[in-house]
């Protein structure tokens, strides 16, 4: 091959000096494209692909569903705890509000 594959430029005279070329850069034929591919490329060309058409996140509706599931049974064992050891129950309670406030922060912020 005497000239660049990208750009079409001729090699100069010298460029190879002797230096046979590998049998994996010989050129292959490759099939032409499909007169309904070709169409579709065509297409791809003209019309514009929305970006904004992403379907929500079954894992952000999980979260949200799963916000009260878990404030019940935090409550449920912090009035559990609180009959044997009020200083427990407290520690339990604030553990739930922080896992709540953290997973409403992550739901939001994957959102964003």
């Amino acid at each position: 091959m005497d000239h660049c594959v990208y750009c079409g430029a001729a090699f100069p005279p010298d460029f190879k000096q002797g230096v046979q070329e590998p049998e994996a850069l010989k050129w292959v034929e490759r099939p032409g494209i499909p007169p309904a591919a070709a169409k579709q490329l065509e297409l791809m060309k003209v019309v514009p692909i929305e970006q904004d058409l992403r379907p929500k996140s079954i894992g952000k509706i999980l979260a949200v569903v799963s916000l009260p599931l878990f404030g019940a049974i935090f409550f449920l064992l912090f009035r559990l705890l609180q009959r044997y050891s009020a200083g427990i129950a407290i520690l339990v309670l604030v553990g739930g509000i922080v896992f709540l406030g953290y997973l409403l922060w992550s739901v939001f912020r994957s959102s964003g």
